[in-house]
């Protein structure tokens, strides 16, 4: 059920404009992949695209809102139109969401925002791609980005839809094994990694703008840039993506990137063991 061989076949990633989406195209490329790129943010896709195919590799980018089932549709479209029937596909888009107050002041927009693009997102990737790589009848791979924060006790909304995913990916697991599938799939959860996911606000589309800030709007800016100041130093998205390819080549289903976690992670596990409450002092 790898997938072992990669020249001259054909990936999909979201969010393949810049970060770790970006890095899994050149890393996946570079075995002689043809590979789409997909993201919303077209001017810096289209630079992506521009570079990659400068250095020889066979890419194509498609614009591409992942919280639109409609948009991933066509994107899996453009995709065969070019390539074929893709044999990888990275679930991989993410924001970093709503970070600005107690959870109980989030409005919808910000739960349609946070949800659409990190864990919709996800769901719409593989109602569109898993089918068509089982009826390929070819081994394929399915690799959904979570985080750390998906295994940890959750702070935020983020958290939140990444606990989904891991949940989503762990389901999808369990079913493609069951029915001794040729896709298989991993979870990648990430710690700290230099992407610009704190900016992903930039992306927020208009309409789930909250037109009144709420109480903890300056709180969540000064957290942004907190954030976007620590992931400036952080692992780069070529370290984890060669984590990735090695994962794929192994049939890894839990990808994490580093040990910086463990304690809170067992932390987490302990106290639901312990039938007993969440440890705050472990961060």
């Amino acid at each position: 059920m790898a997938l072992t061989e990669f020249a001259g076949r054909v990936g999909v990633v979201t969010g393949g404009a810049s970060g770790m989406g970006r890095a899994f195209a050149e890393r996946f490329a570079s075995e002689g992949m043809r590979m789409v790129l997909a993201d919303v943010e077209q001017p810096v896709l289209e630079t992506t695209v521009a570079e990659l195919r400068s250095r020889g590799m066979d890419v194509t980018g498609v614009v591409c809102d992942v919280s639109s089932l409609e948009s991933v549709r066509e994107l899996a479209r453009r995709t065969v139109e070019v390539y074929g029937v893709p044999h990888l596909v990275f679930n991989n888009a993410g924001v970093e969401g709503y970070l600005d107050g107690p959870i109980w002041e989030a409005t919808d927009k910000d739960w349609a925002w946070t949800f659409g693009v990190n864990f919709w997102g996800v769901v719409h990737g593989i109602r569109t791609f898993v089918p068509m790589l089982l009826a390929s009848g070819s081994d394929g791979w399915i690799v959904n980005t979570a985080s750390a924060t998906g295994l940890v006790r959750a702070n935020n909304m983020y958290g939140i839809t990444k606990h989904a995913v891991v949940a989503l990916s762990e389901v999808l697991y369990s079913e493609l094994r069951s029915r001794s599938a040729s896709v298989g799939v991993s979870v990648l959860c990430p710690g700290v990694v230099r992407t610009r996911i704190f900016e992903g606000s930039r992306n927020r589309p208009p309409a789930l703008v909250n037109e009144t800030p709420t109480s903890g709007a300056s709180a969540g800016a000064e957290l942004r840039a907190r954030m976007i100041e620590r992931t400036a130093q952080a692992l780069p998205p070529s370290e984890v993506a060669e984590m990735v390819f090695r994962a794929v080549q192994t049939e890894q289903f839990y990808i994490l990137t580093d040990t910086e976690w463990d304690d809170r992670i067992r932390s987490r596990h302990g106290s639901i063991m312990a039938r007993g409450n969440p440890d705050l002092s472990v961060r």
